[in-house]
């Protein structure tokens, strides 16, 4: 296997236990886990618009990897020591019943990482260029993308012309990303029944090995938050499985 990117080794570092990636995409950090030998599992909507390919985890699927169907993990309450989730949230249209999905399959001492961007954020990740999610589905938001494109800035082009490109990423970023004030994402961990702190400081540190105040990498690239569920579960949603 080529050498895992950065946010998939942290992750599996703060792996313990049973641990769940949360939108496991084609499944690398599930792969990567079990030749480590790490009790991992991975689920996945597959939806139209990700990066994960059904065909690419057909080996795990139904077994290590699952399909989350109606929005409920196909996992038992209090199941797993640890849920690992990457650039998962920002994706998300509903985050408090995902959130509160994942507090139930959570075992009452186990904790969760999540790294994905605010609106805060300044770069958009996905497409490269900044403040395009704050554009995207107006106007603006093809001709902001245009001129960037124009300038050689911009991801994943494809060969595609950068009118083709700068139209096709708007209807994407409207369609498939849900970017929230951190404040409003930190509000829907605490209703979920989390306990939630920054650990970007944490991230830099094993990423870059040098200090970088938490505030400013979170506005150039992401946050990164340690949870743990409350005592009690406060509300959170039980499926029937």
């Amino acid at each position: 296997m080529d050498r895992l990117h950065p946010n998939y080794e942290f992750a599996l570092r703060f792996a313990q236990g049973k641990t769940l990636d949360y939108g496991c995409g084609s499944g690398e950090v599930v792969e990567a886990g079990l030749a480590r030998g790490i009790d991992i599992y991975g689920v996945e909507t597959f939806y139209e618009g990700g990066h994960g390919v059904r065909e690419r985890v057909a080996p795990l699927l139904g077994d290590r990897v699952r399909e989350i169907k109606n929005a409920v993990i196909p996992f038992p309450a209090d199941t797993f020591d640890t849920v690992i989730n990457n650039q998962v949230f920002e994706h998300v249209q509903d985050l408090d019943a995902v959130l509160c999905e994942i507090r139930r399959v959570l075992k009452p001492d186990a904790r969760m990482l999540s790294m994905f961007p605010s609106r805060e954020v300044i770069r958009e990740g996905h497409c490269g260029v900044a403040l395009a999610h704050r554009f995207c589905g107006r106007p603006i938001g093809y001709y902001w993308l245009l001129a960037f494109r124009l300038a050689g800035f911009g991801y994943h082009k494809s060969r595609k012309s950068p009118r083709k490109w700068a139209s096709d990423f708007n209807h994407w970023l409207q369609s498939y990303c849900a970017y929230r004030p951190e404040k409003e994402i930190m509000e829907s961990f605490r209703r979920a029944g989390f306990e939630t702190r920054h650990i970007e400081s944490d991230y830099v540190q094993f990423r870059l090995g040098w200090a970088m105040p938490a505030w400013l990498f979170k506005r150039l690239g992401f946050m990164v938050l340690q949870s743990r569920p409350t005592s009690g579960r406060n509300g959170a949603r039980y499926s029937a499985l």
